[in-house]
């Protein structure tokens, strides 16, 4: 307490009574933008976008000329035709890029702070565990749907504008591929921010924490192929947790393609259990570890 009535400045600031998780938030990708290292991968992330946005303005620009010397070609290269598979593909082909920028901001969202005692700090300000917890897993999922959705939803745009025939009715034929690029985005990300977040909240350090997810997946996936050999059966490869998260992409797509396992053969909701139930369970870490520290 001061002695003197004048010793302090007093408060002139106003206080947040809601969305006080946008303080974290905030501060999350501050730190994130100052980082060289994310700005290169970030930017390697976007190679695919652009690959696939000079697909769709190729492919419309010769579907859309009878006399384009290149349309005979696209039309029978069959990866090359812009479809609802178009999306299913470039969410499939950003996991692992996505997986690396995840690991790399969410590594340190919590051991960080424990580490620099910036816990005392929060905690000691009107912020509340589940106010910290959302800032901290809200700027970790949408650092992974930047890559997912979004240039998703901006490829289908520009298939709209550089098609000659488009309406505004038109827009609407987009709502179907858009929800569908959602749902796997969230199936793909939510479940990965869970886990790094689940085990930064766990470990010491950084380093302990990416060393830790990459062993744990790949023991994951390497049980998973031993079953499968040893039991001469494809279908125990759906315990290995990115086997299930792109199998869950093509049942959200319709893709009957799988290099593992039929698809027929395979139940999607008891897929959809175990993604839900390993997700509850790094989220209920994460809120046991954020709790006890509000706690001190």
């Amino acid at each position: 307490m001061p002695v003197y009535s004048f010793t302090y400045r007093p408060f002139e600031g106003k206080y947040l009574r809601h969305f006080r998780w946008w303080v974290i938030f905030l501060e999350e990708v501050r730190l994130w933008n100052r980082s060289r290292i994310f700005q290169i991968l970030f930017l390697l992330g976007m190679l695919q976008p652009l690959a696939r946005f000079l697909q769709i303005l190729s492919y419309n620009s010769a579907m859309q000329d009878p006399n384009h010397p290149l349309a005979p070609l696209i039309r029978s290269v069959t990866w090359l035709k812009v479809n609802d598979e178009l999306y299913y593909n470039l969410i499939r082909l950003q996991a692992p890029i996505v997986l690396l920028l995840l690991l790399y901001v969410g590594a340190g969202t919590v051991c960080s702070d424990r580490k620099n005692r910036l816990w005392d700090i929060y905690f000691s300000k009107p912020i509340h565990w589940y106010n910290y917890l959302v800032g901290k897993l809200l700027s970790v999922i949408s650092c992974g749907l930047s890559l997912t959705f979004v240039p998703a939803v901006i490829l289908m745009f520009t298939d709209y504008v550089t098609k000659k025939s488009s309406t505004w009715t038109g827009l609407f034929s987009y709502l179907p591929v858009m929800g569908e690029s959602l749902m796997f985005s969230l199936v793909l990300v939510i479940p990965s921010a869970l886990a790094i977040v689940a085990a930064s909240s766990i470990f010491p350090t950084e380093n302990i924490t990416v060393i830790s997810v990459i062993t744990i997946l790949i023991a994951n996936t390497t049980l998973a192929g031993l079953l499968s050999n040893f039991m001469r059966d494809g279908n125990y490869m759906q315990i290995s947790f990115p086997v299930a998260i792109y199998f869950m992409g093509q049942k959200i797509f319709n893709v009957d393609r799988n290099i593992f396992f039929r698809t027929a053969d395979v139940s999607g909701f008891n897929m959809f259990l175990y993604i839900f139930f390993v997700s509850l369970l790094c989220l209920l870490i994460c809120i046991f570890q954020v709790r006890k520290a509000e706690r001190g």
